[in-house]
């Protein structure tokens, strides 16, 4: 499949908008801790809940007001995948890494993963494609110590380290944040 990339700072075209909150939706369970017991991007509190919401309402309220990258299919123009990140990010686990943009959520379709999208995202936000007023000197994220397929990702991509929380979401399960220097192509 191919695909074209685009960046928007708020997403308002209804299409787009019901495309992510059904991506959202269909990636939910596979977040850990899920999405829909999240009350934010970037919350601190990441203790596994057994009393969530069904679906991530108060997750998609908070990401469709961030900037974000759409994966669209150039064949049918559809939504098969997004990034969001919050600009000029700072906070005490990124000490050395900021200001950064800071990717919180990245979900692609089932039907359209291992086509290497989410590596297409990390490129564009690393590259001139994004508005000049939006690059910030680092990039930075964080993921679950189990979540392998996206630590492959980022150590190949050349991300070190910045911090590593014990058992932050659960007995064996680390947050680990993620950060490197930004040279825009």
């Amino acid at each position: 499949m191919e695909i074209k990339l685009e960046f928007f700072e708020n997403l308002r075209e209804p299409d787009h908008l019901e495309a992510v909150w059904e991506i959202l939706c269909e990636s939910d369970n596979e977040f850990f801790p899920p999405l829909s017991a999240r009350g934010s991007t970037f919350q601190s509190v990441l203790q596994h809940e057994v009393n969530h919401e069904d679906l991530p309402h108060s997750y998609y309220e908070e990401i469709i007001n961030q900037p974000l990258i759409l994966a669209l299919s150039k064949e049918s123009g559809k939504t098969v995948g997004f990034m969001t990140f919050k600009h000029n990010y700072s906070c005490s686990e990124l000490k050395g890494f900021s200001p950064s943009n800071y990717i919180t959520t990245i979900c692609v379709t089932k039907s359209a993963r291992n086509q290497r999208i989410t590596r297409q995202f990390y490129k564009m936000i690393q590259s001139e494609q994004i508005p000049s007023q939006f690059r910030m000197p680092f990039l930075s994220t964080r993921t679950w110590s189990t979540n392998s397929s996206h630590l492959h990702i980022l150590e190949t991509l050349g991300f070190e380290v910045s911090t590593r929380l014990i058992d932050h979401r659960g007995q064996g399960i680390d947050t680990i944040y993620f950060a490197k220097k930004v040279h825009y192509t």
